[in-house]
């Protein structure tokens, strides 16, 4: 499953799901399970196939419902009276269990918090595999839970609203859609079969093997071939009036294609090829083609409500709109690089994931790592101009550091089973953590090495489950030679443990000595230590930037020490960003580092290089362990650096004190210098000259115009409300990859608020494209005027948003209009958190919104204001509760914010009385760019 970052901010979860288990009567439960872990017992009673058969009326969509019968061939591994399996939200009406001369009744008894319903029976239920418990049920299509089996809409040429039935499991949600054994590692066939209206089509797993007609009544029902053995998480079925594309076949022959809503055929294509592709990448990487896994079939589907972002199920793949569908004329390169990353996640996941996949949750990384690794190396077997294998580095690397140098970070594995601790390992840590250290796997095993144990990991767990500890052993025969232990050692350092280390560089003489601690950006302390692979470049080999093989390895309990020849002037360490290491080089070293990277041509230091010092230097900063004014003289070169790569994460470690200063003495200063400090940047990727063949000056030049528009640098600003002034006056639409800017530029700095709001909002109602619609959200809440944008945010509880697109609202507001922003969403919380409720069928998006706006909080007065709105008469509790949490949360920030602007202004406007310094400005002028960036799009 993909997230986008961008979702982390406001988790839509869990709407209007049933507290209680509805159907027959219910009785005490009894029964045998593991009661420490809340799972399954799997000694007790397994399924080995489903025969599922579903019924979907015209009737039923409309009212949001459907019918089920399910029959689960068991084996009974020991004798019992009862056994327990997985249910939620339906109505059951009739349980039998028959066979293996079987002669007693069973009732369902009563769900619990763990979704177990007890299956018992009045007599004994013995030993034996020839049993079939089948069950008539009912159920809900919600159409604002997004999980399970539920509805999502949309409206036709002719503005008729029709509904479809689809499909979210992940990671819980099969027991919503038919009773069953929920967890991963109770793997079993499906035979499934659905009844549905003859205007419909139906999608599943695999491809129908029989159709019949009932032309009476309206109906059709098509039964599909059995599937391969897999979890219950992975199935998945669709009722609508979808289109498709024509099939294009896989090197295998497997048979692709793309479905989505009428009208949108046309913008498929790219996902087709993606998919295609992305399977041959696959194949040709794994040793094992797509069809060899056991589905020779393969359906990717836009689904217009959808919360997860993107799906992996065996064989129908489904995914957001925005995330699939690409229009070559209205779409930005951003987007079109999205379908091929996220269809290739996706896909990655037919083998590491449904062809084998993960024992329990606690290990996510095993799915996700994996996906997350591939996202980007198949994609950029597809798109080679792309740089992906570069953009990793910014895009996964160095944000997940980030995360995990918190005291609170969670290891990759990690055992768990409660659901809500379930949904939240699905996090960067899972994700970009997982696909990091499993490229730094493959650095230090050679890349064939890591292609043949991943071989062998396929092979030996094919359609079963497996461990990290087994992935682990699948490497040891493919291992070299100068591994510092077996691979299991090593990789449980990294998978086991939070956290990761910062490498300290001391010199003496030609000597370099690396030691390594845990790194924290929060004052945490642990002894922990890492097998640490080492790759290193020095001044006299700048051409070895490029080799990942490792050199040298830095061992738990000791120390490692690098000689340099006498010609070395420094030495720069972790090509390519490979290792999930920081390096903190001693004040003799950086100096050197320094020099050369104000040198010409930046004394041939690579981007990804300058790209990881600049991270580094910004977050040593950031966690008290270096000074600001050191780390600003050291970020001098930028002012010359016009490196995409080298300006990403200045970008993302400035916006951290940007969210945290609030006086205008240090940020009007600031912004005036950023445009200064950015002349060469924006002169390197003009407004004026696009070329989007070109992938990465496009995405530098979206990148850079963003913050000249947003820092009011006059030819940017002048150029975007041209472009916006032409739309509204010509309707001349702007340039798809600039169109974003435009848009919040022209709002931002509306003559006419009123009327360039409404047209905007127009162009919103009146657009099917996905990719448009997000694009338009985004901006709205850029208007210049804070009634409109009070109006705007009321949108969001509306059925003019999808609930999955509610987030795009709230940031466009409170991203893009600093401080004025904030008070807004105050002010909105406080006017309508009534209505959260009643729209979304739960507390938790408010609860999100409170945490999220909290965090960008700068002074007492926001403190002031959130609390009052604490003390309003019959706050439930639950609001109240995570208020408290908010609070505590904005005041330690202002803490922060307090020390910030202390040290910035002793460097900006010391107490001396000096005037502010044209150097000092200009490295000031970076502190701002990454926060309305990363807000921003």
């Amino acid at each position: 499953m993909w997230r986008l970052l961008c979702i982390l901010a406001l988790v839509i979860s869990s709407e209007a799901r049933p507290k209680k288990y509805a159907g027959i009567p219910l009785q005490k439960p009894v029964s045998p399970r593991a009661s420490t872990d809340n799972r399954l017992d799997e000694n007790l009673v397994t399924p080995s196939n489903y025969a599922l058969y579903l019924t979907v009326t015209t009737d039923n969509l409309g009212k949001g419902e459907f019918s089920g019968v399910v029959n689960i061939k068991l084996n009974v591994l020991k004798d019992t009276d009862s056994f327990v399996i997985h249910a939620k939200a339906l109505s059951i009406s009739n349980v039998t269990l028959t066979g293996n001369n079987y002669a007693g009744t069973v009732t369902a008894e009563d769900v619990d918090a763990n979704d177990f319903v007890t299956i018992k029976g009045n007599k004994t239920i013995t030993k034996g595999d020839g049993y079939i418990l089948e069950i008539y049920y009912t159920g809900v299509l919600s159409d604002t839970d997004m999980d399970g089996f539920y509805r999502s809409s949309y409206k036709d040429a002719d503005g008729n609203t029709k509904y479809l039935a689809t499909t979210q499991f992940e990671e819980m949600g099969a027991r919503r859609a038919f009773p069953c054994f929920d967890e991963p590692s109770f793997k079993a066939t499906f035979d499934i079969t659905i009844t549905y209206p003859d205007t419909s089509t139906a999608l599943s797993n695999t491809e129908p093997k029989a159709t019949r007609s009932d032309a009476e009544n309206g109906l059709v029902t098509v039964a599909f071939k059995t599937t391969p053995k897999m979890s219950t998480y992975l199935i998945a079925f669709i009722v609508s009036e979808f289109e498709c594309t024509a099939e294009v076949k896989a090197d295998d022959g497997t048979p692709t294609k793309v479905c989505g809503r009428p009208g949108t055929k046309e913008t498929l294509s790219e996902a087709l090829n993606a998919g295609t592709e992305a399977l041959n990448k696959m194949k040709n990487f794994t040793n094992i083609a797509y069809g060899d896994l056991g589905n020779k079939k393969m359906t990717q589907a836009a689904i217009p409500d959808f919360a997860a972002g993107a799906m992996e199920n065996w064989g129908l793949v489904t995914y957001r709109e925005a995330d699939l569908i690409w229009d070559q004329d209205q779409s930005s390169n951003q987007y079109q690089q999205v379908v091929y990353t996220v269809v290739a996640h996706e896909l990655a996941h037919q083998w590491f994931g449904d062809y084998v996949t993960l024992d329990w949750w606690s290990d996510i990384f095993l799915n996700e790592g994996f996906a997350t690794y591939f996202e980007y190396h198949s994609a950029a077997q597809v798109q080679p101009k792309w740089q992906l294998e570069k953009q990793f580095v910014l895009e996964q690397v160095q944000p997940v550091l980030v995360t995990d140098s918190s005291k609170n970070s969670k290891p990759l594995s990690y055992n768990t089973s409660d659901p809500d601790e379930i949904e939240s390992r699905f996090d960067d840590i899972s994700y970009n953590k997982g696909g990091t250290v499993l490229k730094m796997l493959q650095s230090f095993l050679g890349l064939e090495n890591f292609k043949n144990g991943l071989n062998k990991y396929l092979k030996d767990h094919a359609t079963d489950v497996a461990t990290p500890d087994q992935l682990w052993s699948s490497f040891e025969d493919f291992k070299p030679e100068d591994m510092p232990d077996n691979v299991t050692v090593v990789m449980d350092n990294w998978t086991k443990k939070a956290g990761y280390p910062v490498l300290s560089l001391t010199q003496d003489g030609v000597n370099i000595t690396v030691t390594q601690q845990r790194f924290f950006s929060d004052n945490g302390t642990d002894k922990t230590e890492w097998y640490v692979p080492i790759t290193y470049t020095t001044s006299a080999n700048t051409s070895k930037f490029t080799e990942t093989a490792t050199i040298d390895w830095l061992k738990p309990g000791e120390n490692l020490t690098i000689t340099l020849d006498k010609e070395d002037n420094w030495i720069i360490l972790n090509n390519q960003q490979v290792g999930y290491y920081r390096v903190d080089y001693d004040d003799t070293l950086l100096a050197k580092i320094k020099d050369a990277l104000n040198s010409d041509n930046f004394g041939e230091t690579d981007e990804i290089s300058r790209s990881q010092l600049v991270d580094d230097q910004l977050n040593f900063a950031r966690a008290g362990k270096a000074e600001y004014a050191d780390v600003l003289r050291f970020l001098a070169f930028m002012k010359k650096d016009n490196s995409y790569y080298t300006w990403y994460p200045v970008f993302n470690g400035f916006s951290y004190l940007l969210k945290r200063t609030n006086d205008d003495k240090i940020r009007t200063p600031l912004k005036e210098l950023l445009k200064e400090l950015m002349e060469s940047l924006l002169g390197s990727a003009p407004f004026t000259k696009e070329d989007p063949s070109d992938q990465i000056y496009t995405l530098k030049q979206v990148l850079a115009l963003t913050w000249a528009c947003n820092l009011r640098e006059v030819n940017c600003v002048n150029n975007a409300t041209a472009a916006f002034t032409s739309y509204t006056t010509e309707n001349k639409i702007p340039s798809r990859n600039l169109k974003s800017i435009v848009y919040c530029t022209g709002l931002k700095n509306s003559k006419n608020s009123t009327n360039d709001y409404d047209f905007l909002y127009n162009k919103y109602l009146t657009t099917d494209l996905a990719t448009e619609q997000v694009t338009i959200l985004k901006a709205l809440g850029c208007i210049n005027n804070s009634t409109i944008r009070q109006e705007y945010l009321k949108v969001a509880l509306t059925d003019k948003v999808r609930i999955q697109d509610v987030r795009y609202v709230f940031q466009s507001v409170y991203s893009n209009n600093e401080k004025e922003g904030v008070n807004d969403m105050l002010q909105f919380i406080q006017d309508n958190y009534q209505d959260f409720e009643k729209h979304f069928g739960t507390q938790s998006t408010l609860i999100s919104l409170i945490s999220t706006v909290a965090d960008l909080i700068t002074d007492d007065t926001q403190i002031k204001t959130l609390s009052a709105f604490l003390t309003m008469p019959g706050l439930d509790a639950n609001i109240k509760a995570a208020g408290d949490i908010a609070v505590a949360s904005a005041t330690t920030n202002l803490n922060t914010v307090n020390t910030l602007e202390g040290k910035l202004k002793d460097y900006f406007a010391p107490t001396s009385g000096a005037s502010i310094n044209t150097y000092h400005l200009v490295n000031l002028a970076l502190i701002g760019v990454v926060y309305l960036f990363f807000n921003f799009f």
